[in-house]
């Protein structure tokens, strides 16, 4: 596992601010802590570096798991809030989400985060106008069996195709329509689902959702593009291609949202339940 521990200097500055625990879900604070120190930020750096240099994921073991459940979240946000500029991930603005199963979700449109339901390989934010740089998971208790997040690099899916069926790798290339399926008046949004850059390749994919945009728009899916996903998720759904990634209480995983499409191992909760906090945001040193 790729981790990186705190120093003990950090916590003072992750502990500055604590966010009440009724805080709405759309008004978390958006800057940095005023009591961030200079070790906080050359962590932020370091993670930084890990994220867009490396391995482009990190699990930060925070050393805080024994604080209680606001405390630790607000530590999360606190260290996020260093490291990324928060964006909304949702139009309704939730800026710190609750990943766990609920019977009455807290957002209509977030069935996936709200159930106990596996797979789904996906990007984060794949609806919004700019999807974010880095998603987070911030570990509050892990169920009692199972619950990993999987993480798949897309750059070594990529590179398979281009040798293997370039034909797929094309037509992933082109745009697509993206819809939530939900209600008649959301937006169709149109994104490549794979797109290059000068430095890098990114990717935006939830499959469902494409799916339901040709469905919004009236239209059925062509054999062309499913052969296409098809061969992805193919290539997604072989383990060697899959880091799963088990987040424990006191954990904060970070990934490249835009190298990296997620999704998780089933998971039993009979005394502990799989919680943890999302966040998404822009790394505010690129």
């Amino acid at each position: 596992m790729t981790t990186f521990r705190l120093p003990e200097q950090t916590h003072a500055a992750l502990l500055s601010r604590t966010i009440p625990a009724d805080q709405p879900l759309d008004a978390w604070p958006l800057d940095v802590p005023d009591g961030t120190t200079g070790s906080l930020r050359a962590a932020c750096l370091d993670i930084t570096r890990r994220l867009r240099e490396k391995e482009g994921w990190v699990v930060v073991e925070t050393g805080l798991a024994d604080l209680d459940d606001a405390q630790l979240s607000s530590a999360a946000w606190n260290l996020f809030t260093v490291l990324c500029r928060p964006v909304p991930q949702y139009r309704t603005g939730e800026l710190m989400y609750p990943v766990e199963v609920s019977a009455a979700p807290t957002l209509a449109s977030s069935h996936y985060s709200s159930s106990s339901r596996t797979g789904g390989f996906h990007t984060d934010g794949t609806l919004l106008d700019s999807a974010p740089d880095v998603a987070m998971l911030a570990g509050l208790s892990a169920a009692d069996e199972g619950g990993e997040t999987v993480l798949v690099d897309v750059d070594g899916l990529v590179a398979a195709l281009a040798e293997r069926a370039p034909e797929h790798l094309a037509v992933l290339e082109k745009s697509h329509p993206f819809h939530s399926g939900d209600s008649a008046d959301d937006p169709v949004m149109l994104h490549q689902i794979v797109t290059h850059t000068e430095s890098r390749t990114q990717v935006r994919y939830l499959r469902r959702y494409i799916e339901q945009g040709h469905q919004a728009q009236g239209r059925a899916v062509d054999g062309e593009l499913v052969a296409a996903l098809d061969a992805w998720d193919e290539l997604i759904a072989q383990p060697v291609n899959q880091v799963p990634v088990l987040i424990g209480r006191g954990q904060v995983l970070l990934w490249d949202n835009f190298r990296f499409v997620h999704g998780r191992t089933p998971f039993t909760e009979r005394l502990h339940r799989r919680r943890l906090r999302r966040g998404y945001g822009l790394l505010r040193t690129a």
